[in-house]
Formats: C-alpha cells, structure tokens, sequence
C-alpha cells in the first residue's frame, strides 16, 4: 500500500522562504488577431510562437514585451 507524505517543518519552512513555483511567474499574454497558429521572429532571432491565438511570455522580458506591444496584429489581453 502507498504512503501519503505528509510536511515536515522543513517543507514548510521551505516554502515559506521565498521559493517561487513555476506557475505563480508573471506572464503577459498577447492576442494575434490574424492567425491562431504561428511563429514571430525578434531580432535576435529568438523565437515566440503563437499558439490558440495567443503568445505568452515573462513579464520581464523586455525585448519581447516591446516587440509584441508595437506588432499590428496583436493585442494585449486583459487580465
């Protein structure tokens, strides 16, 4: 039979420290307004892809907020 691992004060004291989980990072989320499915370019080369009609990345990620935010054909989603 399978045992449940219950927290210590160890795990908890862990997570209390700061540690951020994958999915609690910020992201911002564009909308493409002309197709649902594919992949932008930034100078660098650095791909994003458009997938569902949308493309995500970090809040932090300077270069391709600006990108994104001066592209025609893609709009900011509210959150």
């Amino acid at each position: 039979m399978a045992t449940v691992k219950k927290p210590t004060v160890d795990d908890a004291e862990q997570s209390a420290a700061g540690e951020v989980a994958p999915a609690a990072l910020a992201t911002v989320i564009y909308t493409d307004t002309l197709y649902t499915s594919r992949s932008l370019f930034l100078q660098n080369d650095r791909e994003l892809k458009v997938l569902r009609g949308r493309v995500e990345v970090p809040a932090d990620d300077a270069e391709a907020l600006a990108y994104l935010a001066g592209h025609p054909e893609l709009k900011l989603l509210a959150e």
